[in-house]
């Protein structure tokens, strides 16, 4: 591991048209040791070409940038086939769509991060969230109700996704030897995983997160982005729901030094979250068979409280939208 490297670990699918944003932003930072690492995710357009034409440019920059290939496996495995080749101190993950906002945005958050008391290992900007078709217009800046040094830890904000937490790839730099002393690697590979929840909570259970309070990184809003990119059937939607599920899961198995009786706990209340959220769309979407193929299944770890029970039985008597609008008529007249 080199002492001041930063390594920026990439994933990319199809974005020829839109990683010189990326690439161009990195060629600009001020900070003087960056080796950058593309992972291709099997791309058929042309990434890679794109890529290779910047690796002199890198170079004689004084960076190093490197060109993985893999076949399609989705954006955990890219990342996971990008940390065996990080030789960094710290590791940011930026996606191949998106760019950073400020020429000294990664100085910014290494000289954070060395100059932050003990306890913080982990640093994030404010994001700008701006339009594909004109990048110079700010939809929102995620990050405007953080603190600069939280007064609390912000793993129950990941895990549960509350307080304002927000994910953002290329906003957030972590130490990697103390990442490495957080997880078990490697990390969860399911195509649709989500890498983020992998790589925060983790270093979220045993260190803090300080904020710079300055939008350092542009998140570009693309509808086929890989990583936002829409379901488009609600099958999909229910699997990805069960993908999200596991790979919390997994991933709160793999963190060193977490109690089990805690372990337990959290991952109870992950699984009956996703369960209660499926449930909801399944009812709201009118699928019967769903609900009863659900409620017929192992859930006796959950509360299903009075109104859950009263919309399943309803449903099953294909009662629900008469319900749903008594309680629409009822949410009116308050």
């Amino acid at each position: 591991m080199k002492k001041g490297l930063v390594s920026v670990i990439t994933p990319c699918f199809n974005t020829g048209d839109y990683l010189h944003w990326l690439l161009d932003s990195v060629l600009e930072q001020t900070y003087p040791y960056i080796q950058m690492i593309v992972v291709d995710d099997g791309s058929t357009d042309n990434s890679r070409q794109i890529i290779e034409s910047y690796v002199p440019k890198f170079n004689d920059r004084g960076y190093s940038l490197e060109y993985v290939y893999q076949e399609n496996q989705g954006q955990s495995a890219a990342i996971q086939t990008g940390l065996d080749y990080v030789k960094g101190e710290f590791l940011v993950w930026p996606d191949s769509d998106d760019y950073y906002a400020s020429p000294c945005a990664i100085e910014r958050m290494v000289d954070a991060l060395v100059n932050s008391p003990a306890e913080y290992a982990m640093v994030r900007t404010q994001e700008n969230i701006v339009y594909d078709s004109d990048r110079d217009k700010v939809i929102c800046v995620n990050g405007t109700l953080a603190n600069e040094y939280e007064p609390k830890d912000l793993f129950e904000d990941c895990l549960f996704v509350k307080n304002n937490f927000y994910f953002c790839s290329g906003a957030y730099m972590l130490r990697m030897e103390e990442f490495e002393n957080s997880t078990e690697l490697p990390i969860f590979t399911s195509k649709d995983a989500g890498q983020n929840w992998q790589l925060l909570l983790p270093m979220l259970y045993k260190y803090r997160c300080m904020t710079i309070l300055e939008p350092l990184y542009n998140v570009v809003d693309r509808i086929s982005s890989h990583s936002r990119g829409s379901v488009d059937t609600d099958e999909k939607w229910l699997i990805r729901r069960d993908t999200y599920c596991d790979t919390i899961v997994g991933t709160l198995d793999r963190i060193k030094g977490m109690p089990d009786d805690e372990r337990s706990e959290y991952k109870r209340k992950i699984r009956e979250i996703y369960f209660f959220e499926k449930l909801d769309f399944c009812l709201n979407k009118g699928y019967n068979k769903k609900v009863k193929s659900m409620i017929e299944s192992d859930i006796s770890d959950f509360r299903i409280g009075k109104k859950y029970r009263l919309k399943i039985i309803l449903s099953q008597i294909h009662l629900y939208p008469v319900y749903k609008l008594y309680a629409k008529i009822r949410r009116r007249i308050g």
